[in-house]
């Protein structure tokens, strides 16, 4: 999973990025030119219950990819070429996370007019409108001119053009695409384009140190923002880990930022974790909620996709309950699935397939 952060210059992205991924990269300049990306760990405690009961020689947890794309919203002060740069690359990541700045600075505040997160989400709105406007209207270019071709392709071609139009007019009247009723064979259609408003969106709204107990409101920000100072996150960050916690408790939080930003993400995304014991290794898994017992199979190894033959599954709670695989299967909490199951979040599966 790959989720691009962003927002208007001096709100807190490349902050945000440092207090996620524990990255030291400066927040002082202007980073319009380049994408900084992280790898974190998705915390789960129900790894460690796991582990009680496989004793692993390895713990594996699932991961998610955090890019700092600078320069999305450039072009409001300082030049198009990056910022154009910047959307391709945003273009490429499942989630966009938007930062929105509601911490008190003299140079943001002249800058635009007074916070506001409303207006900053408004602003990175219509500009992500407008950039999708621009992809929609360059395809139908395309399909117009195909359609005076063979007929071959000519029902298709009129199904893409009837769609693209229907896009069109929903931006025209300020709609993001995650709007419009399509359905599945339309929703693959326009997969290919990465439109930016078909994403899922999270939005963070970045405190200052002293509204940490006491969030401040942010009307008309949706989906609802998580309040996080992140200032403070990277501070706590860049310490020893066991350092962290106290300064966690001392800020007054439970938790670092990561872990309520990862959950949104998964919740946004559709997201469940699956998992695996295999060779002393145990390791967590992500697919999308629904996902047939093939297609899980596939994120382990492509082979066993292709060669899927059944899952042996047992839920999280059973396994636990009964203490062991042993005892689970005793008590008959193992169950076969042939290739129409759908994995469930927590599920603990064996899959079996011809090489």
């Amino acid at each position: 999973m790959q989720v691009g952060i962003t927002g208007l210059p001096q709100a807190g992205a490349t902050t945000l990025f440092n207090a996620l991924t524990g990255a030291h990269v400066d927040v002082g300049g202007f980073h319009g030119e380049r994408v900084d990306a992280g790898v974190v760990k998705v915390p789960d405690e129900r790894l460690d219950a796991l582990a009680r009961i496989f004793e692993p020689e390895k713990i594996i947890p699932a991961a998610i990819s955090f890019e700092d794309i600078g320069g999305v919203f450039s072009h409001l002060g300082a030049g198009g070429e990056h910022a154009a740069r910047a959307l391709a690359e945003l273009r490429q990541a499942d989630a966009i996370l938007m930062v929105l700045s509601a911490f008190e600075s003299p140079f943001v505040s002249r800058a635009r007019g007074g916070i506001d997160p409303s207006r900053e989400l408004r602003t990175m709105s219509e500009e992500l409108l407008l950039d999708d406007l621009g992809v929609i209207e360059k395809r139908l270019d395309a399909v117009q001119a195909d359609l005076k071709g063979p007929r071959t392709q000519r029902e298709a071609l009129e199904k893409e053009r009837d769609l693209l139009r229907r896009c069109a007019g929903a931006i025209e009247e300020g709609k993001a695409l995650s709007a419009v009723k399509i359905n599945e064979a339309e929703e693959k259609m326009l997969r290919s384009y990465s439109l930016l408003t078909l994403k899922p969106r999270i939005c963070v709204l970045n405190i200052g140190e002293d509204r940490i107990q006491d969030p401040p409101d942010a009307p008309g920000v949706q989906p609802a923002p998580i309040p996080i100072c992140a200032e403070l996150e990277m501070e706590i960050m860049q310490l020893d880990e066991d350092e962290r916690q106290i300064f966690l408790e001392d800020a007054g939080l439970q938790e670092p930022a990561g872990g309520k930003i990862i959950r949104e993400c998964y919740a946004r995304l559709g997201l469940i974790s699956f998992f695996t014991h295999v060779s002393g290794q145990l390791r967590a898994w992500t697919v999308e909620a629904g996902a047939p017992a093939p297609r899980a199979a596939g994120k382990v190894h492509s082979d066993m996709e292709q060669g899927f033959i059944r899952a042996e599954t047992v839920s999280l709670a059973d396994l636990l309950e009964c203490g062991s695989i042993k005892e689970a299967k005793a008590q008959g909490k193992v169950r076969m699935h042939g290739r129409d199951y759908q994995v469930q979040d927590g599920d603990v599966i064996t899959f079996h397939f011809s090489r």
